[in-house]
């Protein structure tokens, strides 16, 4: 890997901050690379369209914002609409399967249909480990950070008691893509 750009997005509230922080942090601390993210929301802060363009390098980074998107995941149709520019011919495209459902022309990408909202509400319990669930799909699907470096991460992050419902996060965003 030379360079990979990654692009969440999402509405305000369901973690896709969350989810572009988590992956830097994961890509400088115990990766060793070099990465950086560029959120962009609305004054709406909860609902509002909202996106992190996340960038991880084996190299300096000298421009902060995606110019040619590797892996994007999208959890509601208006920031899919907003925010699908720039995505690479056979980008990995990531749209839930219940709230996106207008594609338009995606003959160059390759895209998988999952209910990411509500398998985080059913099989990790809460919808508020969407960032975690996200960040699981981007760890399988593109392998920019290690597993192993993931789960131990996570299990540094989370807050005190939550730890079990992290890890649970994990194994629902693993196996959403079988």
């Amino acid at each position: 890997m030379k360079k990979y750009e990654i692009r969440y997005g999402g509405v305000g509230g369901q973690g896709i901050i969350t989810a572009g922080a988590l992956l830097v942090d994961i890509a400088v601390e115990m990766e060793n690379k070099f990465a950086i993210e560029s959120p962009t929301y609305t004054a709406a802060v909860r609902g509002g369209p909202t996106k992190v363009d996340v960038i991880i390098s084996d190299e300096a980074i000298d421009f902060p914002h995606a110019q040619a998107i590797d892996f994007f995941l999208c959890t509601d149709q208006k920031p899919y609409d907003i925010y699908k520019e720039r995505l690479k011919d056979d980008a990995i495209v990531v749209v839930d399967s219940h709230l996106v459902l207008e594609l338009g022309d995606t003959r160059h990408w390759r895209v998988y249909h999952v209910p990411i909202i509500n398998e985080t509400k059913v099989g990790a319990g809460n919808v508020v480990l969407t960032s975690v669930v996200s960040l699981a799909l981007t760890q399988k699907m593109t392998n920019v950070i290690s597993y192993e470096n993931m789960v131990a991460h996570i299990k540094h992050w989370a807050p005190k008691g939550s730890v079990e419902m992290n890890m649970k996060a994990i194994e629902v965003g693993m196996n959403l893509i079988k």
